[in-house]
């Protein structure tokens, strides 16, 4: 299991919409396109029609389209699951023997996703029936665990995790802190940091953008935001929500 890393760069940023369209650039085997699509709608729309008891189900068609060999679509499905746990935990126990027959190395991300949700039942569920390996459960006891809502954003790979959080909760919180990135003042050329910040607002722009088409949720946040900003701020959601059909 390989440390936590949120550190991703634009192009694999997961997003609504990417989910949306059946996580592409997945191939699981026995899964045709129309199922695939149905696998990343579920996760994309789910605060809109949250169904906890489908989770299982949900997990191992996942895990069957290879979503957990690819750590771009992994950690935001990781944190998604994890704040799933988390909502539901009278859920956890069953949960976690539905989904102990998956693959060793899913279980290991599974066991970290019940240990990141504070789960009442992670000792049990992670020592005894997930049948991990030693070496396995060593890794998901000493992985770090995170929470997207716990700093700003700092990398693309963050908004990954706070877009996960958003579909899990509809909350408004996850979307206000990519919103705040396009807040930030531009760098000088050549600064120290001047390339993190630029790809860091170029993926905010273009994620916020892309879920405004998708999500009225998303869509009213941002205009609830537009009327208090000023400034850059102001200026960059007025022409998002212009090019996205939502004109101020």
């Amino acid at each position: 299991m390989p440390a936590f890393n949120s550190k991703s760069r634009p192009r694999r940023l997961l997003s609504l919409l990417i989910l949306a369209v059946g996580l592409l650039g997945l191939n699981g085997p026995g899964l045709a396109r129309e199922e695939l699509q149905q696998v990343g709608e579920w996760m994309a729309h789910y605060y809109e029609h949250p169904d906890p008891g489908k989770l299982p189900a949900w997990v191992k068609d996942a895990a069957a389209a290879g979503a957990f060999d690819k750590p771009s679509a992994r950690f935001p499905l990781m944190i998604f699951i994890s704040r799933l746990i988390q909502d539901n935990p009278e859920r956890g126990l069953p949960w976690c023997r539905e989904l102990s027959a998956l693959p060793s190395a899913h279980k290991a991300y599974l066991g970290w996703a019940f240990r990141n949700a504070g789960s009442p039942v992670q000792e049990e569920c992670i020592g005894k029936i997930l049948g991990l390996d030693e070496a396995d459960r060593q890794k998901v006891l000493g992985a770090r665990l995170h929470d997207p809502l716990a700093r700003n954003p700092e990398h693309p790979g963050d908004l990954d995790m706070l877009w996960a959080t958003f579909m899990a909760t509809g909350a408004e919180l996850p979307v206000e802190r990519i919103i705040g990135v396009l807040g930030l003042p531009d760098p000088e050329r050549g600064a120290p940091d001047s390339v993190r910040i630029l790809l860091l607002k170029g993926a905010a722009r273009w994620s916020l953008s892309a879920n405004i088409r998708q999500h009225r949720r998303v869509a009213e946040i941002a205009e609830a935001r537009r009327t208090q900003a000023s400034g850059q701020l102001r200026q960059t959601l007025d022409e998002i929500l212009a090019e996205t059909g939502n004109p101020p």
